[in-house]
């Protein structure tokens, strides 16, 4: 068929270079981008899942590949059409829309350079490419991923099917169907649509398969993809207007591809010696439990989720990355997310990920490069992250002899980062999974081609678990392999996680067999693998115990707490304060300084300027961490902060009460190494804060985790904790819901109050995150279920920011950052610096370090009512003393504030006082 070079696809001036590309050289382009995709990029797993998919009598090899070239090659079908035609450039000169608009008209298409269309804007291309399919006989599993192909699927079958009737002119230029010009606009979609068909190897529109919804989600990612690559012009440059076709079409495409492509697909080989390989990772023998979850994996036939419940210290990292080169082996995954609660813990796991990527890259034949990413808000300012060799100016020669672990740049946009090979971040990127946001078939397709570990999952509330185990639902459609890793988990919710894996496989659940597996997995058995393997679900439960540390529990009224401080400390030692909110760790750090000295007392928060607190961290570690020179006498004050990511020791610890699980978190930093301790604390001390005979506990800790599930933990607290043995049954117990508590007449009242106000705020999450959350896989299509995306994306309040995205799958309130500065002079500095830096602030190693002296205003100034104001302000303040920053890449969009000689700065009737001891408080003026 004879190729039509009339159409245009892009256009741009540059510099006075009038420049194009035909609408049949991008779709070439993008077609064969999608091919090599599907050759060199896209993992076993995901293919078999696609070629599973298909249901036709049509028999032709690599029919998956196929398809996916079909949808590339017709993609901008709309495009062909007078509404694209028509359509001026940005910032063209009229010029390059003249010429344009001639080749048409010589053509034979008369009378479109004067074209007035009424409402071009009802027919955008994506939306009249699926219309166009729908005439020639398309199916909607097909024709809606070509309506979806600019990110977002439509909302309902109205919103296309009368496209012809209502905007004729839109599509054919005159209403009249026996108009020649609208027949030649017609006979030239068809055209296309054959030449599509026929390059993908279909002789007709009814060779094309029918594919299932989890397969199409995929398909639609691999063309978003695929036209992304495509409408690169540093790979796929654009022509002269002058010249119809690319000079060497065959060059064009070996050469873009390999611009784009700097790393081979990782394709690990079965696993055989395990003690050579932990050896060779990691410079260890594997422990007990490492091997148990090792040799479980090689037994699985079919691998799904494994939920590995273990103690701190026992190395679940280690052994779910030898699981994750196992599972890649078995089920033809090519890479690995690992996520974790905070940015903390995925910047502090970062290091060791790498360190294991090198491992495996030695491994690799010719030492092919491997590509990683951290995915967070701040990775780019992440030491270890930034200081990786950048693919795309690399020096490649060197590179390629010798391999490395790389940053491939077209990777670190926020909706191409999930697509690299291996991705370090927060959850909240596996959470997105299941958010209803514009291409979120790009993050399936990621997702889709690893094995994903999912950490510290104790530490998500009801809310964030709502799109966790719908992520998890859509990772068992995919056969992606997931591995849950916690301290422990309460049984309901390791049952939850395996339930919904399984409902994504297709396994169907009757109300006996629910109950069945709620009986089957309730254990308190530590340490704990729980796994399916196809439809079957197993436990191991055989574990050496090791011995037993048994920590002192005493309940602590706030009024003895000095006393007992001082009294603890008299022979020397370090002591741990853990408490439950910012304001409460900043009043005791006050007053400890006045009773014992400010040297004395170290506090730790999340609301000190960002570099200050990783100072503190790092600080922290040096005399408490690991084969540390600790002090004689120390009180470190602390809040979550302390509990989730630090590998640090104290001799005897006090903590708010906090439900039980995150009790036994903060234990897990008590006498946790094995060193010389002072002779009062040879046996570990362990003191609970606010625990109430009255059930009416500290207004903070209230606030934050609800009096029910403090009454249940307070309830079963013993008087002695033996760990690692009674983690399981104390954490079960707690939230074992279905296992009534009498508290006497009088106090049942407040407890039953506690436990509906619970239930309603658990209720009123989950239905709020239903809002926000993707429908399950349709894995057998109903009338009410159709077997398509239609609708998939609809969402009552649409928001396409990542930032708002990170706050839906959290349910936080708008947090807002400001880079926090100080007066210096005339000018301004950071705090901890006496330099004034204003003048050179756009110089990129300055502004880049200024960039991360980032700081979290009071939720105070961020509620719903008070955001909109708060922001106004800093923006006008912002204009008016910091106008310079919008010329910096790593300031702009940034908002900073200068505190004054006093460290304070007065925001939407707010007095701010910064203190580098204690942080930031607020006050209302």
């Amino acid at each position: 068929m004879k190729r039509r070079s009339y159409f245009w696809a892009k256009k741009r001036e540059d510099s006075g270079r009038l420049l194009w590309l035909s609408l049949m050289q991008h779709l070439e382009d993008t077609k064969n981008v999608a091919g090599l995709l599907w050759e060199h990029w896209l993992g076993d797993g995901q293919k078999r899942l696609i070629e599973e998919s298909l249901e036709t009598a049509y028999k032709a090899e690599d029919l998956g590949k196929r398809v996916a070239q079909f949808l590339a090659a017709v993609h901008d079908i709309g495009k062909a059409t007078p509404a694209f035609q028509t359509q001026k450039g940005y910032s063209n000169s009229e010029d390059l829309d003249l010429q344009l608009l001639e080749k048409l008209e010589r053509s034979g298409f008369e009378g479109i350079s004067s074209l007035q269309l009424a409402k071009p804007r009802q027919s955008h291309h994506s939306i009249a490419g699926q219309y166009l399919l729908y005439r020639y006989g398309v199916r909607e599993d097909l024709a809606t991923i070509i309506g979806g192909h600019h990110g977002k699927p439509i909302d309902s079958t109205e919103d296309y099917k009368s496209q012809g009737q209502s905007y004729p002119t839109n599509y054919f230029q005159i209403q009249d169907s026996e108009n020649k010009i609208h027949q030649k606009w017609e006979q030239a979609q068809r055209n296309i649509f054959n030449w599509g068909l026929e390059v993908s190897g279909f002789t007709s529109v009814e060779d094309l398969p029918k594919v299932k919804q989890p397969a199409q989600v995929i398909l639609s990612g691999v063309l978003i993809m695929a036209d992304w690559i495509a409408s690169n012009e540093d790979y796929f440059p654009l022509l002269s207007v002058d010249d119809a076709e690319v000079s060497d079409p065959s060059n064009r495409i070996q050469i873009g591809f390999s611009e784009w492509k700097k790393t081979r697909l990782w394709e690990p080989a079965d696993l055989i010696d395990f003690e050579k390989i932990y050896k060779s990772r990691f410079g260890f023998k594997p422990r007990d439990v490492q091997t148990v979850l090792a040799d479980t994996i090689v037994n699985t036939r079919k691998p799904g989720i494994f939920i590995l419940e273990a103690p701190m210290g026992v190395g679940k990292t280690e052994a779910a990355l030898v699981a994750t080169e196992q599972l890649a082996a078995k089920t033809g995954r090519n890479g690995i997310f690992f996520g974790l609660p905070t940015q903390a813990t995925s910047n502090g796991i970062f290091p060791r990920i790498e360190k294991w990527l090198e491992s495996i890259r030695k491994d690799l034949e010719e030492n092919e490069n491997v590509s990683i990413h951290l995915v967070h808000g701040k990775a780019q300012l992440n030491e270890a992250f930034s200081e990786l060799p950048t693919a795309s100016n690399i020096n490649s020669d060197y590179f390629e002899e010798n391999g490395s672990v790389i940053v491939n740049q077209w990777f670190s946009g926020r909706k191409t980062a999930s697509l690299d090979d291996f991705v370090v971040g927060t959850v909240d990127q596996f959470l997105m999974v299941a958010l209803k946001q514009k291409h979120l078939a790009l993050r399936h397709l990621g997702f889709s081609k690893k094995v994903v570990i999912i950490d510290e999952v104790h530490a998500y509330d009801a809310y964030m678990n709502q799109y966790l185990l719908e992520a998890v639902r859509w990772m068992g459609a995919y056969g992606v392999p997931v591995i849950i890793l916690s301290a422990t988990l309460p049984a309901e919710r390791r049952v939850e996680l395996l339930k919904n894996y399984m409902l994504g496989l297709g396994k169907e659940f009757n109300k006996k067999e629910r109950k069945e597996l709620a009986e089957n997995l309730k254990t308190d058995a530590y340490p704990l693998v729980t796994y399916n393997d196809g439809n079957g679900v197993y436990q191991i439960k055989d574990f050496r115990q090791s011995e037993n540390k048994t920590i002192t529990v005493e309940r602590l009224k706030e009024e003895e707490l000095l006393e007992t401080v001082e009294k603890e400390l008299l022979d020397g030692g370090v002591l741990g304060l853990i408490v439950n909110t910012v304001k409460r760790a900043q009043e005791l750090a006050k007053t400890f300084a006045e009773k014992f000295g400010e040297d004395m007392v170290n506090l730790l928060h999340s609301g000190f300027i960002a570099t200050q607190r990783m100072q503190k961290e790092k600080e922290l570690l040096k005399i408490i961490g690991k084969k540390a020179q600790r002090p004689k006498r120390k009180i470190i004050i602390g809040t979550q902060v302390i509990e989730q990511s630090l590998d640090i020791d104290f001799d005897v610890l006090i903590s708010d009460l906090a439900p039980m699980d995150l009790l036994i978190q903060r234990v897990g930093r008590l006498h946790r190494h094995d060193i010389k301790r002072p002779t009062k604390h040879k046996e570990p001390r362990f003191y609970v804060l606010g625990t109430s005979e009255s059930l009416d506990f500290e207004e903070g800790s209230s606030f934050v985790y609800g009096d029910y599930l403090l009454a249940r933990t307070q309830y079963f607290l013993p008087d002695s904790i033996h760990l690692p043995a009674d983690i399981s049954p104390l954490v079960q117990k707690a939230y074992d819901f279905e296992q009534e508590i009498d508290f006497g007449d009088k106090l049942n009242v407040r407890y039953i109050e506690a436990q509906k106000e619970y239930k309603v705020k658990i209720e009123s999450k989950e239905t709020k995150a239903k809002n926000y959350r993707i429908d399950n896989p349709v894995l057998k299509p109903s009338r009410r279920c159709p077997e398509n995306l239609i609708g998939w994306l609809k969402n009552p309040n649409p928001d396409e920011s990542e930032e708002k995205a990170y706050a839906q799958v959290r349910d936080s309130e708008d947090t807002i950052e400001v880079v926090a500065l100080k007066v210096v002079e005339s000018g301004y500095g950071l705090f901890g610096e006496d330099k004034d830096i204003s003048a050179d602030i756009t110089a990129s190693n300055l502004a880049k370090q200024v960039a991360q002296n980032t700081l979290r205003l009071p939720l105070a100034l961020s509620k719903s009512y008070n955001a909109d104001k708060t922001i106004k302000e800093l923006e006008e303040y912002h204009m008016r003393h910091l106008p310079d920053w919008g010329n910096s890449s790593w300031l702009k969009g940034s908002l900073g504030v200068i505190f004054n000689e006093d460290n304070e700065f007065t925001l939407n009737g707010f007095r701010l006082k910064y203190d580098e001891k204690y942080g930031l408080q607020a006050e209302r003026v």
